[in-house]
Parts: structure tokens; sequence; C-alpha cells
């Protein structure tokens, strides 16, 4: 079975400084637990680019973005959905690797979730029964949040 971990933070915990405006200037830089994240589960995900995606949501909107390792087996989602009253900035943060790999993701997703700034955040949900992989199917997809019929995209 895998191993799946899921939570609800802040969107600026992820990256260095203020993301509102280093994105502008194209120098958005993640912090080293979010780089670490990233490198343990062999994904590329475009600092400036999130940063971008996020900065220019309306309230209401944002979609998922799930990206894969090389080999997919392994997964990183970010729901961007900015509701209507968030005054947080908040997004799920998701991931789902091999059970093998249960310690390591475990350790790097809580180095995120225990940053003293990450505050408000829900509960640290784990999963080993594919919870993550069953949400992640585009058959869920267009989902109805609010008044906003959210998108799913695969990034390889």
């Amino acid at each position: 079975m895998p191993y799946e971990v899921e939570y609800v933070i802040p969107f600026e915990i992820l990256f260095e400084g203020s993301f509102r405006d280093t994105w502008e200037a194209k120098e958005a830089v993640f912090t080293n637990e979010a780089a670490g994240l990233l490198k343990l589960l062999e994904i590329a995900v475009n600092a400036n680019e999130l940063a971008e995606e996020y900065c220019n949501l309306d309230r209401g909107q944002g979609d998922v973005h799930v990206f894969f390792d090389a080999g997919k087996e392994k997964f990183l989602l970010f729901d961007l959905y900015l509701g209507h009253t968030d005054q947080h900035n908040m997004i799920v943060l998701a991931g789902h690797v091999p059970c093998y790999m249960e310690e390591q993701m475990k350790a790097a997703m809580l180095a995120i979730y225990n940053d003293e700034d990450a505050v408000p955040k829900s509960d640290f949900s784990e999963y080993f029964n594919n919870k993550l992989l069953t949400d992640i199917d585009k058959s869920n997809y267009p989902r109805e949040c609010e008044l906003y019929y959210q998108k799913i995209f695969y990034h390889d």
C-alpha cells in the first residue's frame, strides 16, 4: 500500500520571503523544506509559475495541480482553490509515495507543516488506502467548489 499525507497550510509557507513580491520579479524561491520535499520525490515544480498561478486568482477560483515523478509512482498535489472568505491564502498540500518511502515523506511533509509561521493549519492527515489517488481521478472533475468548477491539471 502507498503512503499518502495531506494538510491545509498558508500558501506563502512554501516560499522564501514574500512570494507576492518575488513572483512579480520572477524570483520566487521555495524554502529549503519545500525544495527538499521536491528533491525527495524527484519532482520539478517551477516556483515562479506556481506563485504566479496563485497570485492571479480571484476569490472563488483555483484549480488542482498534480506533479508526478518520471515513473509516475510519486506525486505532489497543490489544490490552489482560494475561497471567498479565505483570509490566510490557504491551500491543500498532499503527496503520494510508495510505502517504502513512508518515513522520508512524513519527515519532509512535517518539516513544512511544523514551520512556526504555518498558522492556521489543518490536521496532518495520513492515508494508506489510495485516497489521494482516487481523488485525482480526472472523472471527478470538473468539481464544484462554491460557485466555481475546479479543474485538475497533471504535470510530468
